[in-house]
């Protein structure tokens, strides 16, 4: 990708998944790597291991983004791994699946929402600040969903965390242009992780939602990453606010019966 070889990024829930699938391939690119966990220890040294085996420059920091108050020391921190940050990507995240009748007075829907946008909300701040301060471009990636646009039962929380992202990526896309600061989102659809696999490629789960795909297919973490890759990178310099849906079509085609 143009552009990215020797660039600086922190990747937040680097440990498994999808922020696994963006450091391998952001490590490919050449970029030195700061990664993010909160608990999964052993995912994030495994992540270490491969970027590092990729030839990347890399360093693990931990932090829990429920903590809001220890974000802004959080970002300092990884600013001064490799003497500053040129790019950010807000990955971490937390799937909640609960009826509003089962959550009646929202502990579940805040505390998604302290993870999944009030932290990602003070993480870009802070990294655009720096950047300001440092008379310097940078460029912010927020994984999104396309939750963010059609939902489905039991997903209130994390739809509305992620439609909240949508909006923040639009909103401080239009804040920070003038300072160079580019800053776009994500919207991956259905990409099997270590946590769903199980379930999704079962033959039956899988005919079921690939079927409704005009791609005939799940995404993959890698596919995830390039993207990210593609967004971060030079390519992409005149892009900002917008918002990159990769789901094999799943929204374009609607809920429509199959024919």
């Amino acid at each position: 990708m143009k552009g990215l070889k020797g660039k600086r990024v922190l990747i937040t829930g680097a440990s498994s998944g999808i922020g696994a699938g963006m450091a391998k391939v952001l490590a490919r690119e050449g970029c030195h790597l700061v990664l993010h966990y909160n608990t999964n220890a052993k995912g994030i040294q495994d992540t270490f291991a491969e970027v590092q085996a990729l030839g990347a420059k890399a360093d693990v920091l931990q932090c829990d983004f429920r903590q809001l108050d220890e974000l802004s020391d959080f970002l300092e921190q990884a600013w001064s791994v490799f003497d500053g940050l040129d790019g950010l990507v807000n990955n971490a995240g937390i799937v909640t699946k609960s009826t509003s009748i089962n959550d009646p007075f929202g502990k579940q829907f805040a505390d998604t929402l302290t993870v999944n946008l009030q932290a990602p909300y003070q993480l870009s701040t802070a990294f655009a600040q720096a950047c300001i301060a440092a008379e310097k471009p940078g460029a912010i990636v927020n994984n999104t969903s396309i939750h963010g646009q059609a939902t489905c039962e039991w997903f209130s929380a994390y739809a509305a965390s992620k439609a909240g992202l949508d909006a923040i990526t639009k909103a401080q896309a239009v804040e920070w242009g003038r300072y160079g600061i580019r800053v776009n989102g994500l919207a991956p659809g259905v990409v099997p992780v270590e946590r769903t696999e199980a379930i999704l490629l079962k033959p039956d789960m899988e005919k079921k939602w690939c079927d409704r795909m005009p791609a005939g297919r799940y995404g993959t973490t890698e596919e995830m990453g390039e993207a990210t890759a593609y967004l971060l990178s030079d390519a992409t310099l005149w892009m900002t606010g917008s918002i990159l849906t990769i789901d094999g079509g799943l929204i374009a085609r609607g809920n429509y019966p199959l024919r």
